[in-house]
């Protein structure tokens, strides 16, 4: 068996002097067992439950608001689709644009526990100033949005922003860290650490399941505020949660930010690229350059900036695939809307177009257990191991194929609807409240849920499944390798530098929509971005083939990790 450790609860984290290891290691209870599937979560550092509770009401909370953001746009503010969908992609854009300073935070100034925990505050009052905004989001007398709508919407998302955007390269590193620093390199620590991002991504979509079928009920059934508001209760706890499991977790003390000495190191490497080094390159090929700033930095500065470029190149690629995939909770949504949601056979059920996004994380909570313990074993078992790399390409080749499936559902809907499933004459005549409509044609049950024709809206299931086999695929894989990849020294940066992927991608989309507008039908705006994605996809099967992967933590690296946080503390 590999031998594995335990950090005891409330413990902190003590150090020892091994005379026959200049590695100090830390006071640890050992357990003889092995490591590999669901059943090991035992053997996390019981303060990892913590950070799985707090991810889980934090990701509830975000998604939550997602879920009905679109639609309250639209509805209530009086927003075009089109115009909802910048607005909504501007939002995620900040999201994921701001864990570069929640990195700078973490590493520079706070450390990832104090920056998770101010941050988390600040977020929860983003979440109340939103559901206060809701009440009522349409002024009594012009039927138009309110002032006081507008300003507390743009606040709040603003200051949601800030806060998820920040915490987020600090989150999944945090609990990583819980790992890194409690037990010996070996085999069984990486595959503690693949089963710890797997159940982190659980815990994730568990959260997000639940948001996106309770709260499209609650702003029906309800209220929007109401709706608004049980994210902002979920925040609450989630930092209370987090703040309860400060007496055990291992936080390295913030030691300056590395963004000064990343930017120092490529700076002289430009400025000294014409000498002679002498240095003998290290697991490098494609950043030799590099090598002259040695010159003026030490060689592990210069080294991790080299691991931290290499990743940076080979995740190039990546914001198609989130611009494809943050459509789901935009285009995705305005499709579903014009689809029949009412299922008879369930007995008249009524699937409301924002809760079709549910889809996701139930697949994903199905399939995270199927691909970990089924595929990736059935693969390994037959010599064809599905290494990171070869996921992540083969995530990006199913979300374009699903986007080619939305375009040809939307070509359906819009033949179908053609034909009159209200009336082969359609004027939507200028009301005083912008949710009004009149219709000139027969009444029927499709009007009653707001859709324009008679096609079921469980016919998007299929691209939910495909585009969910992606995200398990490439996101679940990419958060995994964005931390094993990452130098000791560079997690949250590199964490930061994974996340801005996602922004870059909510940037193409608020590009392409922009120039694009209404140039091009739906079906042939999801052709046209299905297409973008093969092309990122061909780019990163190129970058693969050069990408050397890092194994676990050197003894060196250990030794530099323990030297930086110097005497690390509990929380």
């Amino acid at each position: 068996c590999t031998p594995t450790f335990v950090v005891p609860l409330g413990c902190r984290r003590a150090m020892v002097d091994d005379k026959n290891n200049s590695t100090n290691t830390p006071l640890l209870e050992v357990q003889q067992t092995s490591v590999g599937s669901l059943k090991d979560w035992r053997l996390f550092p019981p303060a990892i439950k913590f950070i799985f509770w707090n991810e889980f009401c934090e990701r509830f909370s975000f998604y939550g608001l997602k879920a009905i953001l679109a639609l309250f746009l639209s509805d209530r503010l009086g927003l075009s689709e089109l115009k909802s969908t910048e607005m909504l992609h501007l939002f995620t854009m900040a999201c994921y644009g701001t864990p570069l300073l929640g990195a700078i935070l973490s590493d520079a100034f706070l450390g990832k526990y104090r920056t998770i925990l101010s941050l988390s505050l600040l977020y929860a009052v983003g979440n109340c100033v939103m559901s206060f905004a809701a009440i009522p989001a349409l002024d009594p007398e012009t039927k138009r949005a309110s002032n006081h709508a507008i300003l507390g919407t743009t606040t709040g998302l603003v200051l949601i922003a800030i806060g998820t955007g920040g915490i987020k390269p600090c989150a999944a590193a945090f609990g990583g860290d819980q790992i890194e620093f409690s037990m010996p390199n070996g085999h069984a620590k990486e595959r503690l650490q693949m089963l710890f991002f797997s159940v982190f991504c659980f815990a994730i979509n568990v959260g997000a399941f639940l948001s996106m079928v309770l709260t499209p009920l609650v702003r029906t059934n309800v209220s929007y505020a109401v709706a608004f508001g049980m994210p902002a209760l979920l925040m609450v706890l989630s930092v209370f949660i987090f703040w309860a499991g400060r007496g055990g977790y291992v936080d390295r003390r913030a030691v300056g930010s590395v963004f000064s000495s990343v930017g120092r190191v490529i700076i002289d490497a430009v400025r000294l690229r014409k000498h002679n080094t002498g240095f003998e390159p290290v697991n490098s090929t494609a950043s030799l350059w590099l090598d002259s700033a040695k010159l003026k930095n030490s060689a592990d500065e210069v080294e991790d900036v080299k691991a931290l470029l290499r990743v940076i190149v080979f995740l190039l690629p990546a914001p198609m695939f989130w611009c494809l995939f943050g459509q789901k909770a935009s285009v995705w949504v305005f499709q579903a809307r014009q689809m029949n949601g009412q299922i008879s056979w369930l007995g008249d059920l009524i699937i409301r177009p924002d809760q079709m996004q549910a889809l996701d994380p139930l697949f994903v909570l199905i399939f995270i257990p199927l691909f970990s313990q089924v595929i990736y074993p059935f693969f390994e078992k037959h010599g064809n191991d599905l290494k990171p790399m070869k996921r992540m390409v083969l995530g990006m080749s199913l979300c374009s194929l699903s986007f080619f499936m939305s375009g040809l559902l939307q070509l359906v809907i819009d033949k179908t609807a053609t034909s009159g499933s209200i009336g082969s004459f359609s004027n939507l005549l200028p009301e005083s409240d912008p949710d009004n409509r009149t219709h000139h044609g027969s009444f029927n049950t499709t009007d009653a849920i707001g859709s324009t024709t008679q096609l079921s809206i469980l016919w998007q299931v299929p691209q939910y499944i495909i585009l969910t086999a992606a995200e398990v695929l490439f996101s679940v894989t990419g958060l995994e390798f964005a931390y094993s990849q990452a130098p000791v020294s560079m997690k949250s940066v590199v964490q930061a530098v994974w996340l801005l992927t996602t922004a870059a991608g909510d940037f193409i989309t608020l590009l392409l929509v922009g120039v694009i507008g209404d140039k091009l039908s739906k079906a042939n705006r999801s052709f046209l971005f299905a297409v973008g994605d093969i092309i990122a996809t061909g780019f990163m099967m190129w970058a693969s083939t050069s990408f050397k992967l890092r194994k676990n933590l050197s003894d060196e690296e250990l030794r530099l990790a323990d030297s930086l946080e110097s005497d690390s503390v509990a929380m």
